[in-house]
């Protein structure tokens, strides 16, 4: 029966279940925005990365509208594919909110960003950038 029960843990650990790292959690969000910017990938930034809060702001409409109109505005940016994470300084986690301290390059400039991140129907979303 113990293992059993050991199998089924397993089996939910591998699913993606049973609580994962926040810290990495939180940093493959910063990665996956980076991927976004640099595909033009404004399903998976507006619809998966962004809080809601956020979404409003970058996109200035609130609703299924802050959605659309997000969509807009990131296909109408340029040099989106210059822009690349050199890397990931560090990451502090605070119950449902996150910094990530990271390093891109843009233009060819290295910039030292920080991500303030929180947790959203159980996932890491983008809430703002200092």
């Amino acid at each position: 029966m113990a293992r059993f029960a050991a199998l089924i843990c397993l089996l939910a650990l591998l699913a993606g279940c049973g609580g994962g790292d926040d810290k990495q959690e939180a940093e493959q969000t910063v990665r996956d925005f980076v991927t976004a910017l640099q595909k033009r990938d404004a399903d998976t930034f507006c619809d998966d990365l962004v809080t809601k809060d956020f979404l409003g702001e970058f996109s200035g409409a609130t609703g299924d509208r802050a959605t659309e109109s997000c969509k807009r505005e990131l296909n109408s940016l340029t040099s989106l594919e210059k822009v690349r994470l050199v890397k990931v300084e560090s990451t502090k986690v605070s119950g449902d909110d996150a910094t990530v301290t990271a390093v891109i390059e843009r233009q060819g400039q290295r910039l030292k960003q920080v991500y303030r991140l929180k947790k959203e129907d159980g996932d890491w979303k983008l809430s703002g950038a200092g």
